[in-house]
Formats: C-alpha cells, sequence, structure tokens
C-alpha cells in the first residue's frame, strides 16, 4: 500500500551540503530518500542540516517512514538561499521525493528510548506530516501538525504517545475507524475551562481541538496521497480531493460546532423519551428526534396517509417541505409547553456529528430500499440517535442560493460518501415530494 518509489533513492550522502564559497553562489543540498540510523549527519553546514528528531520507548521498531501529506518534497538535490529572516529558499529541486524510509541497522531495530535524526530538505509541515513506524510486521501512524522545518533545525513530534498508537498490517486501509476520542490533554483543557470559563481558557481549548481537528486533516491528505499513487481511476481521487477540500474550507466552522457541543452542560430531563439533547445549538433548551419520523406518526396527523402493511417503523417519505411544517405545527398546537419545527443545517450536523469512516448504513443499494428506522441503531449520532446516515435523506430548513431546500444524510440508493454529515450541496425543490427525502423534528422550549 504504502509503496516508496525506491529506484528514485539516491547514493548521495545524506544532508551534504556544498559551501556556496567553493563553485557556485548558492548552497547546494542532497538528501536520501533511503537513509539508516548509521548515516553520517555531520558532513556539511550545520547552519543548514535539518529534518526531524525522534525517540521511540518501544522495542522491536526497525523502520520509520516520513511522509508530507501536502506532498512537499522531503527529500532531493536542491539549491538553498537563506535570507535574513533565516527562512530557506529551494530551487532547482531534482529526484523530489515526498517519502523518507529511515532504517535501523540494527536486525533487532532501534534503541529504545535514543535519539534518532531523519534528515530532510527545509521544508513546511504546517499541514501535516505521517510518521510510520514499523514494529514486528505491523504498522502504526502518527500525524503532526503546525510544524516547519527550518535550516539548522530538527522538530520532534508533539505529543506521540505511544499508548495511543494502533498497529496494524500494512495494507490495512488507512481510515477512521470511529470518532476520535477526547484524549489526555483536551479533556484537561475541557475541565478547566468548565471550572473557570475564562477567554484564556476557551483560546486554550480551541487551539487544542483545532489541532486534533488538523490531525484528521492530515490523515485525509494521506489518504489522498495514497490515492494518487494507486488509484486506478481518477474518479477515486477526484472524490477525495472534494473532502479534503470541504475540510479544509469550513475548519472554523466544525470547530466551532464541536466546542459548543463540549461546553453544553445540559442533560437529558428525560432519557426514556425520543428527543435528544441537542448539545451546542443556541436554540433554547433544543432537543432533536431520536429517529426521522415514522409512517405510523404521520399517519395518526394525516389520517388519510397510507403506507405499506409492516412498515409503521419506515421513515415517513414523499414529504413536501409544506407537508412536514404542517407536522410540525400540529406537534405545538399538542404540547403548550414546546415548539416543534425542521432543524436548520447547522442544527442538523450538530446532532449527527461527523460520519465514522466504518459506521453501518442503508446506503449504496446495500438494501433494496427503504428499511426501519432503527435496523442499524448500533450506528449513532453525536446527539445519541440513530438512522442520521443513508436509509432516506432529511429535510431542513435551510436553504441554498437558489432557494432549494438543503437535504442531509443520503439515502439507500445513495453513495456512501454522498451521507457524510458535512456535505451541503444536495438540495430540493420544497414544494414537491421525493421517494427518498423524510424529516426529523426538532423540539424547543415556548417560553
Amino acid at each position: 500500500m504504502r509503496k516508496l518509489f525506491l529506484a528514485m533513492a539516491m547514493t548521495i550522502v545524506t544532508a551534504t551540503v556544498v559551501s556556496a564559497q567553493e563553485n557556485t553562489k548558492e548552497n547546494r543540498m542532497n538528501v536520501s530518500s533511503v537513509q539508516t540510523d548509521k548515516d553520517n549527519r555531520n558532513d556539511g553546514d550545520s547552519r543548514l542540516r535539518c529534518g526531524i528528531k525522534f525517540r521511540i520507548g518501544l522495542s522491536g521498531v526497525t523502520k520509520i517512514e516520513l511522509e508530507s501529506v501536502d506532498g512537499n518534497p522531503l527529500a532531493g538535490r536542491a539549491n538553498i538561499k537563506v535570507d535574513a529572516q533565516g527562512n530557506a529558499v529551494m530551487e532547482e529541486i531534482g529526484s523530489a521525493s515526498a517519502i523518507i524510509t529511515f532504517r535501523a541497522s540494527d536486525p533487532s531495530g532501534f534503541t529504545p528510548d535514543k535519539d534518532y535524526y531523519i534528515s530532510t530538505l527545509p521544508c513546511d509541515l504546517y499541514g501535516g506530516y505521517r510518521l510510520s513506524i514499523y514494529k514486528d510486521g505491523l504498522v502504526a501512524d502518527y500525524f503532526g501538525v503546525h510544524q516547519i522545518v527550518k535550516p539548522g533545525t530538527f522538530i520532534t513530534p508533539e505529543n506521540l504517545a505511544e499508548s495511543e498508537l494502533e498497529f496494524e498490517k500494512p495494507d490495512a486501509p488507512l481510515v477512521e475507524k470511529e470518532r476520535p476520542k477526547m484524549d489526555a490533554i483536551t479533556h484537561q483543557l475541557f475541565i478547566q475551562y468548565r471550572r473557570k470559563p475564562t477567554e484564556a481558557n476557551r483560546q486554550a481549548l480551541l487551539e487544542r481541538m483545532g489541532i486534533r481537528y488538523d490531525k484528521v486533516v492530515a490523515r485525509k491528505k494521506n489518504k489522498l496521497r495514497e490515492l494518487e499513487r494507486e488509484a486506478r481511476t481518477y474518479n477515486i481521487v477526484e472524490h477525495m480531493q472534494g473532502i479534503v477540500n470541504e475540510m479544509v474550507e469550513n475548519r472554523d466552522i466544525r470547530i466551532q460546532q464541536q466546542f459548543l457541543r463540549f461546553i453544553d452542560p445540559r442533560r437529558d430531563e428525560n432519557p426514556e423519551d425520543t428527543w435528544m439533547v441537542l448539545r451546542g445549538a443556541s436554540a433554547r433548551n433544543a432537543y432533536i428526534g431520536y429517529t426521522p419520523v415514522t409512517n405510523a406518526e404521520y399517519a395518526r396527523f394525516n389520517t388519510g396517509f397510507m403506507y405499506d402493511r409492516g412498515k409503521d417503523d419506515y421513515p415517513v417519505v414523499g414529504i413536501s417541505i409544506k407537508d412536514a411544517e404542517a407536522y410540525c405545527d400540529w406537534l405545538s398546537t399538542k404540547d403548550s409547553g414546546h415548539n416543534y419545527r425542521l432543524p436548520t443545517e447547522e442544527e442538523w450536523v450538530l446532532a449527527a456529528g461527523h460520519m465514522p469512516k466504518d459506521v453501518s448504513m442503508n446506503s449504496g443499494h446495500a438494501e433494496s430500499g427503504l428499511t426501519a428506522v432503527d435496523a442499524y441503531a448500533q450506528s449513532k449520532g453525536a446527539c445519541g440517535g440513530i438512522d442520521f446516515w443513508g436509509n432516506c435523506w432529511e429535510w431542513t430548513s435551510s436553504t441554498d442560493n437558489n432557494g432549494l431546500y438543503i437535504i442531509k444524510g443520503g439515502s439507500w440508493d445513495s453513495k456512501r460518501d454522498d451521507c457524510r454529515s458535512e456535505k451541503s450541496d444536495d438540495a430540493r425543490n420544497g414544494s414537491q415530494s421525493y421517494a427518498n427525502v423524510g424529516f426529523r423534528v426538532i423540539r424547543t422550549d415556548s417560553n
């Protein structure tokens, strides 16, 4: 899976620098894409040598792979100019490689708790880099962000927690297995903010959440680079590029949504009912339905509504925006303490949260049509509700620039990636009804 293009490996000495005073007016730097812990990294001008320093406490680690997830050159031949601020300007880069393989010369692996140095060209790794750690025939990935390798410096991976490394077979697909869990640092900052909600504590928590988000983006970028090397069709690459672009463009919005969800202190007043706390919502005491509205629920409002026998718990579809709003108004008349309405797109995303990559759902013709709303009850959204992804699209009250109503979550006949919570370019005519579009309801306090 991780092809290294070893044919590109250079036989030159790692990080050799030719003085500008000899034959050229520039510094020339040669960095090999294949290195070992025995390579001499003391040759040349120490003011230019740079890269990544790492230390692993685990025994049996025999190889480290370093990759720039943005495809920036880490190895190759380059002419280097350094400005007055110490910034490196590279010119005429040859034999460039965004991947460096670093091997232990000892068959037993690197010495635990010893510093090792991977030499690189000066490079901008702010957008992310991957360290793949090989041990006992398995590999674990660490993703770093917000770091830049400048001439004369060796950066170190920040917060590389070996206890959190997950080792898999090298050919295992690089995917998110679940929503990233809150790590110890983020949890500590969260508790600190809850106890003392100052602006300084808020910014510290947001900054940490931004780092966590960017690590997820780095993983996606790395998957994109992998597809660029190995995918048989460009459509797959193009689709992944769209996902990465969306995550980058909506970064601040997504982080703010996560933050609001984090700090919302509310608890479910009645865990036995079908209303889930919508944490992070700006509306007064907002709750959202556990499932989309079902045929049986809608039929209690519209006694003339007909549906197939045995499909009481299937989501109601073929409902226009007007019909859905009428159902919500009916619920409001029956409950003097609450108002009922369709969710906005933002509220729907808050409720669903990020769709886990391996979520089980009714999409991509996995079923021959609609299923009961609890058929995939093991897949839960961020609020604890179910059936957010696949089965049927769901109306929101939000509209696009053309006045069409945005729908969310995909359906049984949608491509899996079209079901992603963040996907915002699907919209329909609200005056029409569709066989694969249903709706879910928001409940707020009336006072």
